[in-house]
C-alpha cells in the first residue's frame, strides 16, 4: 500500500523513533486495517479540525466550543478520592467543577435535545482530549467506572455517533492499552515505539511546537524550522495518523501556516476567532483551474508624446489593490494590467461622504463633477450635468458604453442618464432615448419588459435600434445607434465583456475619422466584495484584465488610442494574507461587506497616459479625457 518510502521514512526519520523489530507490524496493520488510516481532510472546518485547548478555563466551559461546533475540546482531570475535577492546576480545584458538572452533563444534555445521540444536530463528531494531571492508572480506572452507565455514548467503534475519549498527560504506557476499555484511545506520542495493535488504539499524536520553533506566529517561520515541523507532520502521516501541535501561537499566520502543513487538529484559545477563520476559509481561499497568456505591449505609443484619437476607459466595479493583486497572484504574479508602466491613483469620495457609491463614483468619471452618492449624472445641488459621450458628441465624437451590469445599473446609467436616485430604473430607461450615445450594451432590466410600450418604443423612436443577443449586433456606421440586450447566457459560461470587447471596437470604428469613446465596465467584481467571495473577485477580475489584454494590443495596433483603467471605489476591505505564485493559490479575508474609502489604482497606455500618474482625483480624468480629445 505504502511500499519502501513508507519504511524509509520510518527508518530515517528521528522524531517518530518506531523501532525496526516492531515496524513489520505496523506495517501489516496499515495494509489490512484501512479503519487505521483516517482520511485526511482537504477542506478545513471547524467540526474536522478545530481543537480547543485548555477548553475548561473558558467563560464557559464546553459551551463556548460546543457552539462554535469543535470538534475537540481538551479537559485537564485531577483525581481526589472518588472525584475527577477539572482544573489546571492542583490549587485551582473547586468542588464544583467536576468532569461530570462540566463536560458530560452538558454533552447529555446537548444529545437528547439533538435527538438520536447526537453530539451535534448536524451529526459533525465530538472527541473528548482528556490530560490526566494525576496518577494515570487509578485515574483513568475511575474515568472508566464513571461512564459505565453511559458507555454507548462513548462507543466509537459500535456507535457512530459516539464521542471519541483520547487520553494524554499521565496515560498508561503503550504495552497496557489493552488493560483498559476499548472506549479510551491515546495520545500518541513522538518518542515511543508502538506495535501494530498499540497503534490502534493510537487517536493522534501530540507534539510540543516548542521542540520544532521559537516562532511567535508573526511574520514567517524560518526555512529550517518549517522543515522540521513539516517532516514530523508527514512522518506521522506516513503511518495513517492525524496530528495535532500544543504551545504554538494562536495567530491566523499560525493556523494557516499548520494548514499548509497537514496538521489536521488545530489548537486554539480563541474558540471564537477560530470558528470564525474556519467558517469563512472556503470563501476566503483561492486555487487557480488555469492561466490566461499575457500580452506584451509594445509601448509605441506609450511615451507621453501626441494625442490620442479614440480614448477605452475600462472601470473595475469594486476593484481596489488588494483585488488586483489577489487576481495577479491567480496568474502566476503576471497580469495584462501588470505591464502597464504609467500608474497612479484615483481618490473616489463623493462630495456628501468620504466613501462613495458606484452612482456617485461613476457619475464623477463621467462628467468631471463630485456629486452625492445615489446621483446619476447630476451634480451635489441635483441639477443635471453634461457627461462625457454628451460633450464628445459635440465634437463629432461616437461613444460607447459595455457592461455585464444591466443597462441600468449605477455605473452604465452614468454615462448617458442624469436621475436623483439609481434606483429609477423606469426614468433612468427613458434617459437612453435623450442620449447620444453609438452603442449600449448590458443586461437586460424588467423594466424594458413590463414598460415595452412606454419605454422600448421611445427608445426606438429616438433612433436607436435594440437587439437581442450580440450575434445580432449589426455592423457600425455614421448614423448606427444600438442597444444590444445580451443575458440570455448564462454568466457562469459566458463572460458578456470579454466577447463584446472587439464587437464594439469595431462597431465605433467602422466609418469613423473623428474617433470613439468607449467605456468597460466589469461590474460583477464589486459582487465578490459585498459577498465577501474571494473566487468571484478573482475570476471577475481576471475576466476583466483579458479585456485589458485585448484594449492594449488594439491600442498597439491602432497607435492613436488611449487606455485608461480603474475603479468607481474598492469594496469589502479586502486584505491578503498568503499567496503562492507558482500554484496560483491565495488567501485574504475581507473586513467589511460594505465599499471603503480607498483610493483605487489608475493605470493608463499609449498617447496622453503621462497625463494620469500620480495622486489624482476621480474627476480629473474625464477632464484630462476632453483636453487630449480636443
Amino acid at each position: 500500500m505504502f511500499g519502501s518510502s513508507l519504511k524509509n521514512t520510518l527508518y530515517k526519520n528521528p522524531f517518530m523513533n518506531i523501532t525496526n523489530n516492531r515496524l513489520s507490524s505496523i506495517m501489516l496493520s496499515l495494509l489490512f486495517s484501512s479503519a487505521s488510516i483516517p482520511l485526511f481532510a482537504q477542506q478545513y472546518d471547524v467540526g474536522r479540525n478545530a481543537h480547543s485547548h485548555n477548553d475548561y478555563l473558558q467563560p464557559q466551559p464546553f459551551y463556548t466550543a460546543h457552539s462554535n461546533g469543535f470538534a475537540s475540546m481538551e479537559i485537564d482531570v485531577f483525581q481526589r478520592g472518588t472525584a475527577l475535577y477539572v482544573a489546571h492546576a492542583e490549587e485551582e480545584i473547586d468542588p464544583k467543577r467536576t468532569i461530570e458538572s462540566l463536560y458530560i452533563e452538558p454533552l447529555i444534555r446537548e444529545m437528547k435535545l439533538n435527538g438520536n445521540n447526537k453530539a451535534y444536530k448536524n451529526g459533525n463528531r465530538l472527541q473528548f482530549m482528556i490530560d490526566l494531571k494525576t496518577s494515570g492508572t487509578p485515574a483513568l480506572k475511575l474515568l472508566e467506572a464513571k461512564l459505565k452507565p453511559v458507555r454507548h455514548l462513548f462507543d466509537v467503534r459500535n456507535n457512530p455517533d459516539a464521542v471519541k475519549l483520547v487520553i494524554t498527560g499521565d496515560a498508561p504506557a503503550a504495552a497496557n492499552f489493552k488493560d483498559f476499555d476499548e472506549i479510551f484511545f491515546f495520545d500518541g506520542k513522538r518518542s515511543t515505539p508502538y506495535t501494530a495493535d498499540e497503534l490502534s488504539r493510537v487517536a493522534f499524536f501530540s507534539a510540543n511546537f516548542q521542540d520544532f520553533s521559537k516562532w511567535n506566529g508573526l511574520g514567517r517561520m524560518t526555512a529550517p524550522d518549517s522543515l522540521r515541523a513539516k517532516n514530523f507532520v508527514d512522518s506521522v502521516h506516513q503511518v495513517g495518523k492525524p496530528i495535532r501541535f500544543w504551545g504554538n501561537p494562536d495567530t491566523k499566520t499560525c493556523w494557516q501556516a499548520f494548514i499548509k502543513m497537514g496538521v489536521e487538529y488545530l489548537n486554539t484559545d480563541a474558540p471564537a476567532e477560530m470558528a470564525e477563520f474556519l467558517n469563512k476559509y472556503p470563501d476566503n481561499t483561492y486555487t487557480a483551474k488555469g492561466r490566461h497568456e499575457v500580452y506584451q505591449p509594445t509601448f509605441k505609443t506609450d511615451n507621453g508624446r501626441g494625442k490620442p484619437k479614440n480614448v477605452i476607459l475600462l472601470i473595475s466595479d469594486g476593484s481596489g489593490f488588494s483585488s488586483f493583486w489577489v487576481a495577479a497572484t491567480a496568474n502566476g504574479g503576471l497580469l495584462n494590467a501588470t505591464m502597464i508602466k504609467h500608474v497612479g491613483f484615483s481618490n473616489t469620495a463623493a462630495a456628501n461622504d468620504y466613501t462613495t457609491d458606484s452612482a456617485a463614483g461613476a457619475t464623477a468619471m463621467a462628467t468631471g463633477e463630485k456629486t452625492n452618492n445615489r446621483y446619476i449624472g447630476m451634480d451635489a445641488n441635483g441639477k443635471a450635468i453634461p457627461n462625457l459621450p454628451e460633450k464628445l458628441a459635440e465634437m463629432g465624437v461616437r461613444s460607447g458604453i459595455v457592461s455585464n451590469d444591466r443597462v441600468t445599473g449605477a455605473t452604465p446609467s452614468s454615462f448617458y442618464a442624469h436621475q436623483t436616485e439609481r434606483d429609477q430604473s423606469d426614468s433612468i430607461a427613458q434617459d437612453l432615448s435623450r442620449s447620444p450615445l453609438s452603442l449600449i450594451i448590458g443586461g437586460n432590466n424588467d423594466v424594458f419588459n413590463a414598460n415595452a410600450d412606454a419605454i422600448l418604443n421611445k427608445v426606438k423612436a429616438s433612433g436607436i435600434e435594440v437587439h437581442k443577443g450580440l450575434t445580432a449586433l449589426p455592423a457600425g456606421g455614421k448614423n448606427k445607434r444600438v442597444l444590444c440586450f445580451d443575458n440570455d447566457r448564462p454568466a457562469e459560461n459566458f463572460r458578456l465583456i470579454e466577447e463584446a470587447f472587439d464587437k464594439s471596437v469595431r462597431f465605433l470604428s467602422a466609418d469613423n475619422k473623428k474617433g470613439f469613446f468607449l467605456m468597460v465596465e466589469g461590474a460583477k467584481i464589486d459582487h465578490g466584495g459585498h459577498s465577501n467571495k474571494l473566487n468571484i473577485s478573482i475570476d471577475e477580475y481576471l475576466s476583466f484584465d483579458r479585456v485589458i489584454g485585448k484594449a492594449l494590443e488594439f491600442a498597439d495596433k491602432d497607435g492613436e488610442t488611449l487606455v485608461i483603467i480603474t475603479s468607481d471605489h474598492e469594496t469589502g476591505g479586502l486584505i491578503v494574507l498568503d499567496g503562492n505564485y507558482k500554484a496560483g493559490t491565495v488567501m485574504a479575508t475581507y473586513t467589511t461587506g460594505d465599499h471603503t474609502g480607498l483610493p483605487v489604482p489608475l493605470l493608463s497606455y499609449g498617447p496622453g497616459a503621462n497625463q494620469f500618474t500620480g495622486f489624482l482625483q476621480n474627476t480629473d480624468i474625464p477632464k484630462k479625457v476632453l483636453e487630449l480629445l480636443k
